[in-house]
């Protein structure tokens, strides 16, 4: 899916006033107390941050620019992970809100998991059902986001996770469901389990594309699952190619136009009506002279009718944390 950038025309926020308001909230935090949370054994953060996020607040980061300067959406929730950082910071409502294609990054996740996949190789071959091939039409009545498959057609694992994170197939992402757990039922159940391993308690799937809108999660832990997944050598590789070439050499661009830009190296975009726009990204940012990753997503952008305004508002996000 092609994506049309627009831009906002609100005003920017006065960085002084940001800064100040960072230091009153960062002085109330330490005059008050809160247990300390733990976190899942198999959980990527340390339970070392006390509290957690609450709506419409951000958390208070130990480096770097104080979140509260960060260039936040006007609307809907975002979150913040610099390298370094102990959980996310974020803004925002911290409710569940529907994932559209980001869930396509679990399903990823889920698939490298089961079946690992070496840095630049293709992986074992897998086939196209009939089924999947048959409901083509059907899906496509529904607009769904799909890439043109046959009954018995060849997929490597390369080629079909570039699919999935580049063309964002819906057909696909159905198709490896099925490779790997013989179903929806079975994969999805594998998704919420590693969902809760990773500690993203606000997280619930009923589908392995994310076309339900009762696939719901929220910015902060989609920080926690892309971090996660960026760990993984073939994930960051796939999640950063620009092109999708199909047989053919039929090539189809990928929609996160941040690619190669403000030092934005991987992400997934996502859109649905009731999801709005969703983004989740890793950029590679210069923080207080270090070089930092910072992984972050957008979601529940309401404007327009693609991923445009997540993309837009993760670019203004970005350009506020360090410099390129």
């Amino acid at each position: 899916m092609t994506t049309i950038r627009r831009f906002r025309t609100r005003p920017r926020r006065n960085r002084l006033a940001a800064f100040g308001a960072a230091a009153l909230l960062t002085a109330v935090a330490a005059c008050s107390s809160s247990p300390s949370q733990t976190a899942p054994p198999s959980s990527p953060f340390p339970a070392s941050v006390a509290g957690a996020p609450t709506a419409g607040a951000a958390t208070t980061a130990p480096r770097g620019a104080p979140p509260a300067a960060y260039d936040w959406p006007d609307g809907g929730q975002a979150a913040l992970l610099v390298d370094g950082q102990a959980v996310p910071v974020s803004s925002g409502e911290t409710k569940p809100t529907p994932t559209a294609s980001v869930a396509k990054v679990m399903t990823a996740y889920v698939f490298l998991k089961t079946k690992p996949l070496a840095p630049g190789a293709s992986g074992p071959t897998f086939t196209i059902s009939a089924e999947e091939a048959n409901r083509y039409g059907e899906r496509a009545r529904r607009f769904e986001s799909l890439t043109p498959v046959t009954a018995g057609e060849r997929f490597t694992q390369r080629r079909a996770l570039e699919a999935l994170m580049v063309v964002s197939a819906n057909n696909i992402a159905h198709e490896i469901a099925r490779w790997v757990a013989g179903g929806d039922a079975a994969f999805v159940a594998r998704m919420n389990s590693t969902a809760r391993e990773l500690g993203m308690t606000a997280t619930t799937y009923t589908d392995p594309s994310g076309f339900d809108r009762t696939t719901v999660s929220t910015a902060v832990d989609q920080v926690k699952l892309f971090t996660a997944a960026m760990r993984d050598p073939a994930f960051a590789e796939i999640a950063g190619v620009r092109t999708y070439t199909a047989p053919g050499n039929r090539t189809q661009p990928n929609g996160n136009t941040l690619l190669g830009k403000d030092g934005v190296i991987a992400g997934k975009t996502g859109f649905t009506t009731p999801a709005g726009a969703n983004l989740v990204f890793a950029a590679e940012r210069e923080i207080d002279g270090v070089q930092r990753r910072v992984v972050g997503a957008v979601m529940a952008q309401h404007t327009g009718n693609t991923a445009a305004a997540a993309i837009e508002a993760s670019d203004e996000l970005i350009r506020s944390v360090g410099e390129e």
